[in-house]
């Protein structure tokens, strides 16, 4: 987002060896890799060792060689030992995002496939073409794709003479130094071929029923404010709305209307996202999971805003979508935003610029100076926008309510409220760490806690814990899928299946148990928010449907009810958005957002993964066609 943030600085010998020295600072966090590299004749690697850390400092330990026609690698996460048969290309765990230009040139040589290591496989092909200037130079500039690496094929940007130009996203990327003014129109070229790709989902997969409407006969409908199933029930589609909900027996059904016999399935209202960052993949894995709306907290506004066009215009496949204006300060550890505010009129100017595009709220970010917090809520409520976000460094939970907050995103800074102070440096990962080394012992029925929960409630602010979020950060351990997640994992590509291993926090000796009561009271703070009547939702800040439906799952391991935690999913997050009047329920008059499941998740909640269709504003769409767009495993 147009802010240096790191550094690949590669140097090749004359003997070949390369290394790599990658580094990023961002949001307080970053990754760093030391690595050296040799290449192969066909431009494989043929060994790499490599040091450093992940995102939030979990260690990087990597080695791979090829020795006598056997490939073998070891890491913190993975270990393997295999005989090849032919090239393949080893993708390392470790952070270097160099790798993927290597990928690119040997793909090229192998005429556009190969076996990945440590399994996959990859293939490119050729998708556009750019030229890109700097002063009197111009660079002639291939795109292609390549698909086996991600849930959506990832973009490179080649040389004419064969060489890696880079890769380019309205997040991050990364360029030759100097080259920095090509990254915009190379995303604008990297949007029009998502645009192309998503336009021919949509076409395909998208089925609009008849103008007479479409019927769901014989459905077991939840009720979700009585948590009560509704049996033998029909309901009548019309357009985007639902224009009859009621029993079999008594619900007309508009003649030349469609009807589907779901004789056996349960329909459900469609879920609400209330913590998501848009990315190409999510699209499709939001509507295949039953997820009709998403909050999105955070994001590039014109990338956001396309989304939001083309899911509502039926020219991409996506939910209906919330959005939130992203503010933050400046400085080293501040993340990247395209507004950012250190005083007064910046502030003002911030909410204006999203007030102006017709966005629902603000999100505060942690660099934020605390003396701006109730100055960017004034003008933000005089706009009719709520304001939700992190807790800013220097201040504390309560004071941001006091301030003007209406929700407050992740559970951990409900906790810091009372583990940290006003010196913590809360823009680094200490806003994790102290969580995970405090929150065990901390009472939640102590004065202090019911004090800031009444306090919650008076001001009628909304929690979206971000359960998932923690479990990786606390829990996740190197080498090991946490534990209830194994699902998931088997049901991703080969590749995005390796995160699931790289853990969260450094681990250190000895204190796995203390992690492991820490988040167990992270989930009893979320029973706790409940029985204080403190408003509750469900969202994600991770895979998209994947992980949402794994939020319910940790809602009700907290000790929630399914029924609750369907309930904050539906009914409870349309009302906290003020659309409870034409979402959150099937009832007639309300946006036809429903789908069906093969299963009973008020008796199991695990069953909220069985979706077999999902109607989103009256369209109809089928989930195991969707997720396989993306690369994902049919539930089944």
């Amino acid at each position: 987002m147009a802010r240096p943030s790191g550094s690949s600085l590669v140097t090749t010998a004359e003997d070949g060896t390369i290394t790599v020295a990658f580094d990023v600072l961002l949001n307080g966090r970053g990754p760093h890799t030391d690595a050296t590299i040799r290449l192969a004749p066909d431009g494989t690697i043929a060994s790499l060792e490599a040091h450093g850390h992940h995102n939030v400092g979990a260690k990087v330990d990597e080695t791979f060689s090829i020795d006598g026609g056997r490939a073998r690698w070891k890491s913190r996460e993975e270990s393997g030992d295999t005989a090849l048969a032919g090239p393949a290309f080893f993708v390392p765990i470790a952070d270097l995002p160099d790798a993927v230009g290597w990928l690119a040139q040997a793909l090229l040589k192998a005429n556009g496939s190969l076996p990945l290591l440590p399994a996959g496989r990859a293939h490119i092909e050729k998708a556009g073409e750019a030229t890109v200037s700097l002063g009197d130079r111009r660079k002639h500039l291939t795109a292609y794709t390549i698909t086996g690496l991600d849930l959506v094929p990832t973009p490179v940007w080649m040389e004419d003479d064969g060489s890696w130009f880079g890769v380019v996203d309205p997040w991050w990327s990364l360029v030759p130094e100097g080259w920095e003014s090509a990254i915009d129109p190379l995303v604008d070229k990297q949007v029009q071929m998502a645009r192309d790709r998503d336009a021919l989902t949509a076409q395909r997969l998208a089925h609009k029923p008849p103008a007479a409407g479409l019927a769901l006969m014989h459905a077991r409908a939840l009720d979700v404010e009585r948590g009560k199933w509704l049996v033998d029930q029909t309901v009548v589609v019309v357009g985007g709305v639902i224009a009859a909900a009621g029993p079999y027996k008594t619900t007309k059904v508009p003649a030349g209307a469609e009807t589907i016999d779901v004789a056996g399935k349960a329909v459900l209202p469609g879920l609400w996202d209330m913590h998501a960052h848009l990315t190409d993949a999510d699209g499709a894995l939001d509507i295949a999971s039953g997820v009709t709306t998403v909050r999105d907290v955070g994001n590039d506004p014109d990338r956001l805003d396309d989304w939001k066009k083309r899911f509502d215009d039926g020219t991409a496949v996506g939910p209906h979508v919330l959005r939130a204006g992203f503010i933050e300060g400046r400085g080293p550890k501040a993340a990247s935003s395209r507004i950012t505010a250190e005083t007064e009129a910046e502030a003002k100017a911030g909410v204006e610029f999203y007030a102006k595009r017709g966005y629902e709220m603000m999100k505060i970010y942690n660099s934020i100076q605390p003396e701006l917090v109730p100055v960017i809520a004034k003008e933000a409520h005089a706009r009719g926008m709520t304001v939700t976000g992190h807790v800013p460094v220097h201040m504390l939970a309560n004071e941001a309510v006091k301030a003007g907050y209406d929700g407050i995103e992740h559970i951990n800074m409900l906790f810091l409220n009372f583990l940290a102070d006003h010196d913590t440096d809360t823009r680094t990962p200490l806003r994790f760490s102290i969580v995970a080394e405090k929150a065990a012992d901390f009472d939640l029925k102590s004065k202090e806690a019911l004090d800031f929960f009444a306090l919650l409630r008076l001001h009628h602010t909304v929690i979206d814990p971000t359960l998932d979020a923690f479990e990786d950060l606390i829990v996740g351990r190197q080498g090991q899928i946490t534990p209830g997640l194994e699902w998931a994992a088997q049901r991703v590509p080969v590749q995005p299946a390796r995160s699931f291993l790289t853990g969260g926090l450094p681990e250190e000796e000895g204190k796995a148990e203390l992690h492991g009561r820490s988040f167990e009271r992270v989930l009893q703070m979320v029973k706790a928010l409940h029985e204080a009547k403190v408003t509750t939702m469900v969202g994600t800040d991770s895979i998209a449907g994947l992980m949402f439906d794994h939020e319910l799952e940790l809602f009700v391991r907290a000790g929630v009810s399914p029924a609750d935690a369907l309930r904050d999913a539906t009914i409870v997050a349309a009302r906290a958005m003020k659309q409870d009047a034409k979402s959150g329920t099937i009832a007639a008059g309300k946006a036809a957002d429903l789908f069906v499941v093969d299963g009973d998740p008020i008796a199991s909640i695990a069953d909220v993964r069985r979706v077999t269709f999902t109607v989103r504003g009256g369209v109809v769409f089928p989930s195991k066609e969707l997720f396989e767009t993306v690369g994902v495993r049919y539930w089944q």
